[in-house]
Formats: structure tokens, C-alpha cells, sequence
């Protein structure tokens, strides 16, 4: 039985979101979360309009929001050991702050880049793999 990477990979940006986990020598999406496919957050921006924003920036903050709540609930997984998160600097200032106390010593690497649109196949060239605490991979 191979054992299973404690590290969960979260590559976001203000709208689409991807929690990875390393299988072999590849990352591979477990769980992908999109503001704009069958989003709650779109029929709630009358309850959360604030003066001078704009309806499209406060559901990117109300889904970065969520999603820090999907990292957190992750994190409560005793066999997650560590988060490496990747967002572009908004949408990675906005998880941050919304993750709780336990999540946030999980959280060993945020890297401030857009990769949400980078496949499963080419993301492990973008990150330093030595910071993720995993084996070095072969020749691949």
C-alpha cells in the first residue's frame, strides 16, 4: 500500500481554486472549487455589497473566504502534515488571513504566483520541491 504525501497543495486565485497531493511524481487535483460553477456566493452579493466595491472584487473575497474554510477543514485531518499554498499576493493575503490558528502552523510555504491555470502535469517545475519536504524525485 503506497503511503499516502502529507503535504496538501492549494494553487487559488480570486475565482478558481485546486487542492493537489503528490502521487508518484506528479501532483493530481483532489478537489477543484470555481466561483462561477455552481457558486452560492454569486446569488448572495446582495448581502454582501459594501459601499465602493465592486459586486465581481467582494465575490472574490467571499470566495477566498470559503476557501480558506476548505483549508482549514483539510488541515483538521490528522494525516496532513503540511500546506503549501500558491495564489497570486490579493487572493494569498485573503486566504491568509482567514485561516484559523492549527491551519496556519500547518502552512510551511506560500508561494505568491498565479499557477491556477497551470495543469496538474507541468505545476511540480514551478514549485521548490527541497521546501516541500518530499523525497527527491528520479529523473522524470
Amino acid at each position: 500500500m503506497a503511503t499516502q504525501d502529507p503535504v496538501i497543495y492549494v494553487v487559488a486565485d480570486g475565482e478558481k481554486a485546486r487542492f493537489l497531493r503528490l502521487e508518484g511524481s506528479q501532483l493530481r487535483t483532489i478537489e477543484a472549487f470555481d466561483l462561477h460553477k455552481g457558486s452560492s456566493a454569486e446569488k448572495d452579493v446582495s448581502s454582501i455589497k459594501a459601499p465602493h466595491e465592486s459586486p465581481r472584487d467582494q465575490l472574490k473575497v467571499h470566495f477566498t473566504r470559503d476557501l480558506a474554510a476548505h483549508i482549514n477543514k483539510a488541515a483538521q485531518d490528522h494525516n496532513v502534515e503540511g500546506i503549501l499554498l500558491v495564489a497570486p499576493p490579493q487572493a494569498s493575503h485573503e486566504i491568509r488571513e482567514h485561516l484559523d490558528k492549527p491551519t496556519t502552523k500547518k502552512l510551511f510555504k506560500t508561494l505568491v504566483k498565479d499557477l491556477v491555470n497551470t495543469p496538474d502535469h507541468d505545476l511540480l517545475k514551478h514549485l521548490d520541491r527541497p521546501e516541500t519536504g518530499w523525497s527527491e524525485l528520479g529523473p522524470v
